[in-house]
């Protein structure tokens, strides 16, 4: 599978009519937009659209606004209707002071029932202070503290005070392991009192009551009461009064929104584009598929010209890519692109990676009721929650439901389905035989997609001579066929003309690949400066390939290690649920279900990335990003 074949357009105009060209080519079209003074950096005298945007502040401000009276950012058809920027501006200025008033009066009520609750609470604990709060804040001759004591140095307190004509304690009860009252004292012996009572670990209480003529705490606590159940009402009257604009200027305010996204986002696309003697140049790619129907619909607007330029003319940034629509690739692309999208003309890997991941995840993980439950959870996380894997985790339980079936195991129990018995515990050697083979073939697979990659790419070096090219691809392929005639038919092909032409030339070409690369790709420079150092990193390159290959093919165990020890797993909870216990056999399941699914998940992506990707896969490419509206995003 292949990405779309781009092509650059150019498009010129009269300046003025530059939002023109943005609004009818670019704004919801198929057009990725590139820095025209970046492309066009030897042409003279052209300069970038530096005029501030005008529309941000208003659109800033109608988002601000939806999100204080509730309404839902959302696309609005504003066409048809003759918009002033000026007009715009006054409306939701003229909105903003109204919600702005509102909000005013909510944070002051705010800040009272806040306040209100932290002097309640204070307050609380002395109650049974029979006097007047001010005739104690207004003492000349005494001076005193509200507090709490741990109970556990309460008795130690009284003990240190007792017999001082200067200090006094009178406790206002208890509550869990604190002691609440208040100490007066003489005003000389304040910072000796306050000492002794510190280091018994008094803890201040600040009263914010001060200024409550001629009423005791109890009396405060009823008026600050009052007081809130006054401020918690109009607070809510506040909330209906800011609901009620919200409701009443929906429609409007998501209308002024959307035409201020339009514009604003327009806008913006001016700093792709530069300017020089009163026309504008604006550059981007399009579809190959879509180059005439762009053309045809740039040329209907009086002024404007445009054309086209292939993508291989193009030196100084590459196409962007665009993935062709495919149900079973598309699934797996968001793994695609924590890998890296691919540059273009690179091989689109999606559909290689969707066949291959579902496959290795269900013989690692074959369990046809343990499937079927992978299956449901997927299609919920997609439906329901909108979450893209999901769809994965449905695809990889429908093929662990597959070999499932082949296995003969149902939520572990392998009794069930009569008709398959290929248990993987019973035949563990062959199983893990089978996983390596397969694990070749992959091998093979991806160093035949290696040269692909490289011709169609025009690397021949690529294709040729790297270790997963055509020399590394013989290389590997004449070892392997060798061991197998020798471990399988007793027959020795390691010839001499065998050994010479699929072992020792193959070996050789990867050795001096370096300097075979960069002439075959026509570059000059291609001899290596130190013949000396040459040799030693081509020895321990080569070393290196070598082992990878042994590497790479012995990793590929753990497909038939997984499968092995999922039934083993499962074997091991039925002998600890003596096979009775319902409840015992149920957590067990969903015990290895969920270690084991997402084990199997990771091992299988470590195969996709470094076992597979790693041998033919570059990545590095950008992604198609036409400017599409977003008018749903909260913020700007």
């Amino acid at each position: 599978m292949s990405v779309e074949e781009m092509t650059m357009v150019t498009v010129s105009g009269p300046e003025k009519m530059v939002n023109t060209a943005i609004q009818n080519l670019v704004i919801n079209k198929e057009f990725h937009p590139e820095n025209a003074i970046k492309l066009l950096s030897g042409v003279k005298e052209l300069v970038p659209f530096d005029t501030p945007n005008p529309y941000s502040e208003a659109l800033a401000k109608s988002l601000s606004l939806m999100r204080g009276l509730g309404v839902t950012p959302d696309y609005r058809d504003f066409e048809g209707k003759e918009w002033k920027l000026l007009e715009t501006t006054g409306y939701l200025n003229g909105l903003a002071t109204r919600y702005e008033d509102l909000q005013s009066e909510r944070e002051l009520e705010d800040a009272v029932i806040k306040n209100n609750a932290t002097a309640q609470e204070q307050l609380s604990h002395f109650i049974d202070f029979k006097v007047d709060l001010s005739d104690l804040f207004t003492m000349r001759y005494l001076k005193f503290h509200f507090g709490r004591l741990p109970s556990e140095t309460y008795k130690e307190c009284m003990a240190v005070i007792d017999g001082r004509p200067d200090v006094y304690f009178v406790t206002s009860g208890s509550v869990g392991h604190w002691m609440y009252g208040a100490y007066f004292c003489l005003p000389d012996a304040t910072t000796q009192v306050e000492a002794i009572f510190a280091s018994l670990g008094f803890e201040r209480i600040h009263i914010d009551v001060e200024g409550d003529v001629n009423n005791t705490a109890q009396e405060v606590l009823e008026r600050l009461k009052t007081e809130t159940a006054r401020a918690t009402a109009h607070r809510s009257e506040l909330d209906e009064a800011c609901a009620a604009i919200g409701r009443d200027e929906a429609e409007k305010l998501l209308l002024t929104y959307s035409w201020l996204r339009y514009q604003n986002d327009s806008f913006e696309i001016c700093s792709y584009a530069g300017r020089r003697h009163g026309k504008f140049y604006l550059i981007g790619w399009i579809p190959k598929a879509d180059a005439e129907e762009f053309v045809a619909h740039c040329e209907a607007i009086r002024g404007f010209a445009c054309f086209l330029t292939k993508p291989e003319e193009v030196k100084q940034t590459p196409p962007p890519v665009k993935f062709k629509k495919n149900w079973l690739a598309d699934i797996y692309q968001p793994y695609i692109e924590m890998y890296g999208v691919p540059s273009y003309g690179e091989l689109d890997p999606r559909l290689f990676m969707a066949i291959t991941y579902t496959f290795i995840f269900g013989i690692m993980f074959g369990d046809l009721g343990q499937g079927f439950c992978l299956v449901v959870l997927g299609l919920y996380l997609w439906k329901s929650k909108g979450k893209w894997l999901g769809r994965i985790l449905a695809m990889c339980g429908g093929s662990a439901m597959v070999f499932g079936c082949i296995y003969g195991s149902v939520f572990g129990n392998e009794e069930l389905l009569p008709w398959a018995g290929y248990k993987a515990i019973d035949h563990s050697m062959d199983v893990l035989l089978y996983a390596v083979v397969f694990g070749i073939a992959l091998i093979v697979v991806c160093m035949l997609l290696n040269i692909i990659n490289g011709i169609r790419m025009k690397d021949r070096g690529k294709a040729l001579f790297s270790p997963n090219g055509l020399a590394g691809m013989v290389f590997y392929v004449g070892i392997i066929l060798g061991v197998f005639f020798l471990a399988a038919k007793k027959q020795n092909i390691f010839t001499g003309p065998y050994i010479w032409l699929v072992i020792v030339l193959p070996l050789v070409l990867l050795f001096i690949s370096g300097p075979l690369t960069k002439l075959v790709n026509g570059e000059k420079d291609w001899k290596p400066e130190s013949v000396g150092m040459f040799f030693v990193e081509g020895f321990f390159e080569l070393f290196e390939v070598c082992l990878s290959y042994v590497s790479n093919t012995i990793s590929f165990l753990r497909i038939g290690a997984y499968a092995i020890s999922h039934a083993g797993m499962m074997l091991v909870v039925f002998n600890l649920a003596h096979n009775t216990n319902i409840v015992g056999i149920a957590f067990g399941n969903v015990l290895v279900a969920v270690l084991e699914a997402l084990l199997v998940s990771i091992q299988v992506m470590r195969l996709e990335y470094y076992e597979m990707f790693g041998r033919f896969y570059e990545g590095g490419g950008t992604e198609f990003a036409p400017k599409i509206i977003d008018y749903k995003a909260a913020q700007q």
